[in-house]
């Protein structure tokens, strides 16, 4: 292995560790990492196993659970059954509309939390703070949203 692959595959697992600590597998971030650090803009399922040390398992389940978050799409290529896959075009969007759904998420629990329950005093304070948070992130995020879009020629 390359001092420059040694490089690339210590930064993916960098990559990997930030995004386990966000609640998704580490595999995925790695995964992530690898493709942003690559050279070609398209990689193997067979390859990316072979250049992150890892079975096809792992990094079938990986490109999957990329997939569905919208930072990766599978391409094809004719002649071969082999999966490819490469970046989407604004795989960070993707990412930040799911930051969107999650605290979209927490924000109505609490709102709910306070219509459905009996009156706390002390509970309602803390699912009001919790719900006030939120909107306000969210309410921030998409402003953030917004821009990053605009920026990207996208609005």
């Amino acid at each position: 292995m390359s001092a420059d692959d040694a490089a690339r595959r210590h930064l993916a697992e960098q990559l990997g560790l930030a995004v386990e600590a966000i609640g998704l597998p580490r595999m995925a971030g790695r995964v992530l990492g690898w493709m942003l650090l690559a050279e070609n803009d398209e990689a193997a399922l067979e390859d990316l196993a072979r250049d992150l040390g890892v079975s096809k398992a792992s990094i079938s389940h990986a490109t999957r659970l990329l997939e569905q978050l919208g930072v990766l799409r599978r391409v094809g290529r004719p002649g071969t059954r082999q999966a490819y896959f490469r970046l989407t075009e604004d795989p960070w969007g993707a990412l930040l509309a799911m930051e969107e759904r999650i605290s979209r998420g927490f924000a109505d629990f609490a709102r709910e939390a306070r219509r459905e329950l009996a009156a706390e005093p002390r509970r309602d304070a803390r699912l009001a703070e919790m719900e006030e948070a939120f909107e306000l992130y969210l309410e921030l995020l998409g402003k953030f949203m917004r821009e990053w879009k605009r920026q990207k020629g996208q609005s």
